[in-house]
């Protein structure tokens, strides 16, 4: 009897042990996971910017079941939010830092046998910081053979660098997830750097291109390497008024007005 006792007993510790390894499966959630610059990091903003207001939005109204009829209307309730953004990021530091953790987080959720638990969602920012400074060095004097040289040298850097993030991103991620890279705005009217002549244009010229002297503009950069990959483009450039920059001396991010726009964005995108 006692024999049968102790393997009741052991019988009814690895029920135990089945149940509590098979927990943390079923209550996995899917996730939305954010990469990039300071814009992904919320810099300036009272709440962490747009990418925590894309997640509440998504919550409310983004169809991540894993059936195959359609339920947008449910919302995603669960959906967790992993931010890897690091204020002042760049292409070469992303790549570095913050691609083989999000890689590796792909990976494991979106190679297991419950789609549940699936990254749903990624989005980033990023390749402001890896022209801004350079760029404003060269070209503040005007568009001559120096500046459009700078210009061309890094967009052709910056291309080679994105294609490596969201081909990396694509393959780890799989076919089904929604990847949405976000345009910039041009901040320089609201800030002290808009009061140096031609500073304005400069980065409209930067953003969105003028040819014949600047073919294609960062942007046109980011809209063809996504392309190339099946990743979406939340459009921004416009979108921001006066109000929705900090100003003074940051020529660079919104404020949370500002941040509500780009958050407008994505959802346009993802809606």
């Amino acid at each position: 009897m006692k024999h049968f006792a102790r393997i009741a007993m052991l019988a009814a510790a690895l029920m135990l042990a089945l149940v509590a390894t098979a927990s943390p499966a079923s209550a996995a959630k899917p996730v939305q996971l954010a990469l990039g610059d300071s814009w992904a990091a919320g810099f300036g903003s009272s709440d962490g910017g747009y990418v925590p207001r894309l997640n509440e939005a998504l919550r409310s109204h983004f169809d991540c079941s894993p059936s195959d009829n359609a339920k947008p209307d449910q919302g995603c309730s669960k959906l967790e939010l992993v931010s890897v953004a690091v204020p002042g990021a760049t292409t070469p530091t992303l790549i570095a830092n913050q691609l083989p953790q999000s890689v590796e987080l792909l990976q494991a959720r979106n190679s297991d046998a419950n789609p549940r638990d699936n990254v749903e969602v990624v989005t980033l920012h990023i390749g402001g910081n890896d022209v801004t400074n350079p760029i404003i060095g060269a070209c503040l004097g005007g568009l001559t053979a120096n500046c459009l040289n700078v210009i061309q040298t890094r967009f052709a850097t910056y291309r080679t660098n994105l294609d490596t993030v969201l081909s990396s991103l694509r393959s780890a991620a799989g076919p089904d997830t929604r990847i949405v890279l976000g345009t910039y705005d041009n901040p320089f009217g609201s800030c002290n750097l808009g009061q140096v002549p031609g500073a304005v244009q400069l980065a409209n010229i930067v953003l969105e291109g003028l040819p014949p002297f600047v073919p294609l503009g960062l942007h046109d950069v980011m809209r063809d390497v996504a392309d190339d990959h099946g990743v979406e483009i939340a459009e921004i450039f416009g979108d921001l008024g006066p109000q929705d920059w900090l100003g003074g001396n940051d020529c660079l991010h919104p404020d949370d007005s500002g941040y509500d726009k780009v958050t407008a964005a994505f959802v346009d995108v993802l809606n």
